[in-house]
């Protein structure tokens, strides 16, 4: 079916294909084939618009939302920029439970190097780092599954990330940022992306000062909060149970 595929067209229609994350490759391209027939060309892509794509092959993309349809749209015809990176290979940092007393665990999901540039459901590939507020580590990279339905598929990404207390991505679904919740990790959505170590570095000055009582407890701290939110004096927030001289 692609040969004789111009290299830029595949291009195009790969990115448009990770903007439709529910659908994937297959589906787009039969839609395609079924509306514009083969070979394709940039001439062809310029006659679609967001109707023709949503009826084509009999409504194979019917189910798409329209901003999703959208972006696939503008990256078939050209007119979202794309621009090729060079990704160099990760590096590893080691790194033992203890090494970082009163850090958290955060994962991000990602498609090229240390980038925050993936959606949760179609992203290559989730970094693991290790956050404290005088150090970052980058301490895996864990290679996240594939599915055909997407409720399996959230699963399965929900259960590789079970030892996180964080999640970044690009883009979240309401439905996955619940799933991510419920298995208590806290997803933050960055549209605009960037590099990941600009946003881990935000997140340490939140670590420096006086982190929300969930991010002290992920850190394993017993945090004193001022006294005036406690209706009689300082509350105590346990990461455990409390000892027998913080009860009294």
């Amino acid at each position: 079916m692609t040969n004789n595929l111009l290299p830029h067209l595949a291009l195009r229609i790969g990115l448009a294909a990770r903007a439709l994350p529910e659908a994937g490759l297959p589906l787009l391209m039969n839609a395609l084939v079924g509306e514009l027939g083969l070979p394709f060309s940039e001439d062809k892509f310029a006659r679609l618009n967001v109707c023709t794509l949503r009826t084509a092959a009999n409504g194979l993309l019917a189910g798409q939302p329209r901003a999703a349809l959208r972006q696939a749209l503008n990256y078939l015809q050209g007119r979202t920029p794309v621009t090729i990176i060079e990704d160099t290979p990760l590096q590893l940092e080691r790194y033992e439970e203890g090494d970082m007393p009163d850090s958290l665990r955060l994962a991000v999901a990602s498609d090229f190097g240390e980038r925050i540039d993936g959606n949760f459901a179609s992203c290559a590939a989730f970094l693991i780092y290790q956050v404290s507020a005088r150090e970052i580590r980058l301490i895996d990279r864990r290679a996240a599954p594939a599915g055909n339905r997407k409720s399996g598929r959230d699963a399965l990404r929900t259960a590789l990330l079970d030892d996180c207390h964080l999640l970044y991505a690009k883009t979240l679904s309401n439905p996955a940022s619940a799933r991510l919740m419920v298995a208590g990790i806290h997803p933050v959505s960055f549209p605009e992306g960037g590099m990941a170590r600009d946003k881990l570095g935000e997140l340490q000055k939140v670590l420096c000062g006086h982190p929300a009582p969930w991010l002290a407890r992920a850190m394993g701290q017993t945090l004193a909060l001022p006294p005036r939110l406690g209706l009689n004096g300082p509350v105590l927030i346990y990461s455990g149970e409390p000892t027998a001289a913080a009860s009294h």
